[in-house]
């Protein structure tokens, strides 16, 4: 059985930038900067991109393999489960005033104990695809780097505004996100995949919408767009439900 591989390699790139964004997260703990944000932000794109070409090489190579799908799902659970569970926990502690614990170094509020739910979803949502053949054209809940993109909208824009919404009904919303978002992780709700069958419109319509519609938001908010973007993605994954799962 071959280890080092492209794909593998890949799959450790993915693995590594996750733990480096961890790393600049806990180090940030009681002063998130918009440099970090930033390097967050950069190894959070590059953790997707290589996600995204570790499976596609290993097809294109054909040198798949089930040690590729299970380092895969451990290289995600870190920079799509950990992380992101480390952005909400720095933003629960940034809205608090009490903490359980707290010394020079870091703080844990009871609120931020919230933050923890992502990781344990995460990794429920991850050992849950491994063993379902039915998520190969669609996944089964949300994919855990679509909630990753929505969670760090959702940081980046609170250290660049100082707020998401407002400071009186935040910390109630990120509350929601954590349970309603840990939820979607590991429900069986088809949500379609952008695997395209051809080209053709009547074959792929509802993607294009989705793609089109993206293109646009992105366009007019910027980051401030994904949330909508992932919202827009559930919304259209429901409307065509029995065209995802034929």
């Amino acid at each position: 059985m071959k280890l080092f591989t492209i794909p593998n390699f890949l799959t450790l790139l993915n693995l590594s930038c996750g733990v480096l964004s961890a790393i600049f997260m806990i180090s940030s703990n009681a002063q998130i900067t918009t440099t970090t944000v930033i390097i967050v932000m950069v190894l959070m794109i590059i953790s997707l991109v290589a996600d995204f070409l570790d499976g596609m090489v290993a097809r294109l190579m054909n040198i798949g393999s089930p040690i590729g799908k299970e380092l895969d799902s451990l290289a995600d659970c870190i920079s799509f489960g950990v992380v992101p569970g480390l952005m909400l926990f720095s933003i629960f502690n940034h809205l608090s005033t009490d903490f359980i614990y707290e010394n020079e170094n870091l703080k844990i509020s009871a609120l931020s104990l919230f933050a923890f739910l992502v990781p344990a979803f995460s990794a429920l949502r991850l050992a849950k695809f491994n063993l379902d053949e039915d998520q190969s054209t669609y996944f089964k809940g949300l994919a855990t780097p679509s909630n990753t993109l929505f969670i760090f909208s959702l940081f980046s824009i609170y250290y660049n505004k100082g707020q998401i919404i407002n400071p009186e009904i935040d910390t109630y919303l990120l509350i929601a996100v954590s349970i309603v978002f840990s939820i979607l992780l590991i429900i069986d709700l088809p949500l379609f995949a952008l695997k395209f069958k051809g080209l053709s419109w009547a074959e792929n319509y509802y993607k294009y919408i989705f793609l089109i519609i993206t293109i646009g938001l992105v366009a007019w908010l910027q980051v401030a767009a994904i949330p909508l973007i992932i919202l827009l993605y559930i919304i259209i994954s429901i409307i065509f439900r029995k065209e995802i799962t034929k």
